[in-house]
Parts: C-alpha cells; sequence; structure tokens
C-alpha cells in the first residue's frame, strides 16, 4: 500500500515524506512544483502533476495502489487570499474537491488534511483549545475550514475517513 503526499514537495509535506520514508512507508508525492522543491524529497518517487488536474489525478490513482493520501497541497499566504480571495477559493477547493473524487473513484478513504490555525480566527483564550469556535479572519482560514466542511459531508455521503490538522506554527 502506498501512501500519496499532494503537496509532497512543500516545506511541511517534504518533512512528512522523509518521515514517511525513515518510518518504512512506501511513499509516493504529487506535486506541481509551483513553490516545492523536488531537492527537497530526495529519491523519493514523484509525480508532477496539478490536482487542477482531473485527469491527471485519475491516471495516477490508476497507476499506484493508494491507501491513504496526506493532503499538503494549497495556496497558503494569508496576506494574498485578502488581495485575490476568488484565487484562494477557487484553488484551494477545487483542488481539495478534484482530490477527494479521485480518491473516492479508486476507492482510497482515509485522508489527513493539513488545515491551519487560521479557522480560529481570532481567539477568545489562550492556549486555544481545539472545541474553540471558527471564526476565520481572512479568505484562507475560510477556504480551510470549508474544506474541514466539506470532509466531514464526504464522510456522511461516501465514508472517506479524515483527520484535520490545525498547525499554528509548522517551524
Amino acid at each position: 500500500m502506498t501512501i500519496l503526499v499532494a503537496g509532497g514537495a512543500g516545506y511541511i509535506g517534504s518533512h512528512t515524506v522523509l518521515e514517511l520514508v525513515k518510518e518504512g512507508f512506501d511513499t509516493l508525492v504529487v506535486d506541481n512544483f509551483s513553490s516545492g522543491r523536488a531537492e527537497l524529497i530526495g529519491a523519493v518517487p514523484y509525480v508532477r502533476a496539478d490536482l487542477l488536474d482531473r485527469e491527471a489525478l485519475r491516471r495516477l490513482f490508476r497507476a499506484h495502489e493508494i491507501g491513504a493520501v496526506l493532503h499538503f497541497a494549497s495556496l497558503i499566504q494569508v496576506g494574498e487570499s485578502y488581495a485575490d480571495p476568488r484565487k484562494y477559493y477557487t484553488h484551494n477547493l477545487t483542488t481539495s474537491l478534484n482530490l477527494f473524487d479521485a480518491m473516492l473513484e479508486a476507492g482510497t478513504k482515509a485522508l489527513i488534511f493539513s488545515s491551519t490555525a487560521a479557522v480560529y480566527g481570532e481567539p477568545l483564550q489562550t492556549p486555544i483549545p481545539e472545541s474553540h469556535p471558527t471564526r476565520p479572519a481572512n479568505p484562507y482560514g475560510r477556504a480551510k475550514l470549508m474544506v474541514e466542511d466539506i470532509l466531514r459531508d464526504y464522510e456522511r455521503a461516501h465514508g472517506l475517513r479524515s483527520t484535520c490538522l490545525r498547525y499554528f506554527n509548522a517551524a
């Protein structure tokens, strides 16, 4: 069984990929390399593809026996999300939906989604508990929260199991 790491050549994804390999997992990266770098993943096999390309995703899932997916691929610049919210909503939601649909078509039903602490917005208390109300203050955080909502709906409708990671600071 292969673990597919979407956005695996980016900062968080590449560190995760190297840990997966160190632990002995069969790992495959899919990345469009718009911000990720191949040298960050060493000799780990990868497919250069964009999650906006539904057919490329279908080919990828047909070619590999993927048992689980870690989804790190997204636009992440909060400031840019204010300047161009449509870009963030279109990209982050469409790429996620394409990935989830390709997973379901292939029968892959285990996912870890890289979300963000930006879904909490301005904290009402600190430290912020996971149960804190979600009130994102920017398009980036709102798009990530929308993906979390989509995942809940996909679990109810299709049995897609997921875990969402809400990072405060990845470094």
